[in-house]
């Protein structure tokens, strides 16, 4: 019996391997968005300020962890964000005092107010959590939830 398009058994396992490893490529890639999977607020952190001299100045946002960022409001209070993207769950970077997101374009501004959102088509997007912070003078720390 002769067949004109048949694959031989070798053929046959190479292309199964080849298709194998694209589906772990793909797999490793995400959720299926483009950017990274969504990140997740790590457990709160306590800092010191002579770690963070840039906190000395009030209204300057300092990024304290990758996932959370402090700025000074006052000689006595502190307000603390998450750096997780409204969007899609990216870690944003801290650039000329703002938020920004480096996967789809967000930004946000110091408060966590949405300066602008996404360079995609998406619903509009919220802004970033606020999270608690608590200054012990005493100490000279911040701990930030």
């Amino acid at each position: 019996m002769s067949c004109k398009d048949c694959v031989n058994r070798r053929d046959f396992l190479a292309k199964t391997a080849l298709a194998a490893a694209a589906l772990v490529v793909v797999d490793g890639c995400g959720d299926g968005q483009i950017g990274p999977t969504a990140a997740k607020l790590s457990s709160g952190v306590t800092i010191h300020l002579t770690d963070f001299p840039q906190l000395a100045n009030v209204g300057t946002l300092v990024g304290i962890t990758p996932d959370r960022a402090l700025v000074r409001t006052s000689t006595t209070t502190f307000v603390g964000f998450s750096r997780i993207c409204t969007h899609q769950g990216c870690i944003t970077d801290i650039r000329n005092n703002e938020f920004e997101c480096p996967c789809h374009g967000s930004i946000f501004a110091n408060d966590g107010s949405v300066i602008r959102g996404p360079n995609i088509e998406s619903p509009p997007i919220s802004p970033l959590d606020k999270l608690t912070a608590t200054f012990n003078a005493a100490t000279g720390t911040v701990t930030v939830a």
